[in-house]
Formats: C-alpha cells, structure tokens, sequence
C-alpha cells in the first residue's frame, strides 16, 4: 500500500505499483485517515511505503496509531528531506524500513524491501553521515578524525579498549589514547557521559537505531 501527502505523488505510486504488476496491491491514500481505515480492514499484514509529506508530522502520529492495530502493518518510510530528522527521534527505531527518495538510484529501495522481507530493519546507509555532518557544521570548534569517529562508534556498542583495539586492527594504548582525545573534545570526564554527550550532538545514535542491512 502506498501514501503520501501529495495526489501526484499517490497517483504515480500506484501506477507504478500497476506497471509492475505488484501483486495484492491495495491502494495508495492521500491522507492518514484513508491509511488508517484502509489498512485497518485488511486481515493479512500488509506493506505500507510512505512518504513523510503523508502528514505535517511526518507521519509520527500515523506509525503510533497504525502500531496499536490489531495487525499493524510493516512501515517503510519514505523521506523527501533530511532537515527534519533528529538521532534518537522518530522515525529512527520507529519504523521497519527509512529511506531518503534521492537514494532510489542507488538500488537502496530493493534492499530495503529485501531486508523488510527477511524481518530486519533497514535504514538508508547515508543518513548517518548525513547527521554526523550536520551535527559538526553546528559545532564547528569540534572536529573528529575518522579513526576517532570509528571509536566512539565502538565505545557506543558497550566495547571497552581493547575490543575497540580488536575490532579496528590497532594497539590497546593507541584505543586508549583515541578515548581519551575524545572524552576531552567532548569536555567529559567518563565513557558513560560520553556517549550522552555524543548522541546529545548528533555524533552518535542511539543503541538499536541503525541496523544495518
């Protein structure tokens, strides 16, 4: 099933659904209430692809809603503009597929629908680098190198030094050393406040946000 705030972009999607002959294919709604209703009188579980102009939240208040029906649907979220996204709000860890519309090109869409199919959430891979830039553009006195970025990752994962040394391929001092730089960019004084901090500035997600595919 697809949605989205806009008629034309509702209309294509459900010729392009035609002219693929997609089987089982429902419809395509123009508002959250239509998807509501008509998702709500489906027996089976369905797909629903839509694009965040499907609401002036986004969608936020849909996905909650669609979510407490008997049989909610999978969600693959389609996003037009990357502005309004925040690490650790919606839709991240919200809905099972999140993919920006320019990302199409790239083979993303099939992947996602892959990994949807197979039970896994899928987010689109750039968004990360996206936010992470965005988050550094606000912050311009901090700067990561890439090995120090690599390593907050890993600190985020719950992994001490010398997993973190393990996993890049370096010395357990140097992952020592790479903490250390990191705890005084971010003005912390433990590992703890650290990753607080991290996902404060955009630096790093939340636990279970991305999965990758």
């Amino acid at each position: 099933m697809g949605a989205s705030g806009s008629w034309l972009e509702a209309h294509l999607m459900a010729r392009a659904a035609l002219t693929a002959d997609v089987p089982k294919m429902i419809g395509s709604c123009i508002t959250a209430e239509e998807v509501v209703a008509v998702i709500a009188s489906q027996p089976e579980r369905c797909l629903l692809i839509a694009v965040d102009s499907i609401a002036p939240d986004h969608g936020e208040a849909l996905v909650a809603e669609l979510g407490g029906l008997p049989t909610p649907p999978l969600v693959l979220l389609l996003v037009a503009s990357t502005e309004w996204l925040q690490p650790g709000q919606f839709p991240f860890g919200q809905v099972d597929g999140l993919l920006r519309i320019e990302s199409f090109g790239s083979g993303c869409l099939i992947g996602a629908l892959e990994a949807i199919a197979l039970g896994q959430r899928y987010e689109d891979p750039a968004l990360p680098w996206i936010l992470q830039e965005r988050a550094q553009a606000h912050s311009p006195g901090l700067k990561l190198t890439p090995r120090e970025q690599e390593t907050l990752a890993e600190i985020g994962r719950g992994l001490t030094n010398r997993q973190i040394a393990g996993r890049l391929g370096i010395a357990e001092s140097t992952a020592r050393d790479y903490t250390n730089n990191l705890l005084g960019k971010l003005g912390v004084r433990n590992r703890t406040q650290l990753v607080g901090a991290a996902i404060e500035r955009g630096l790093l997600r939340v636990q279970g946000s991305l999965t990758q595919p």
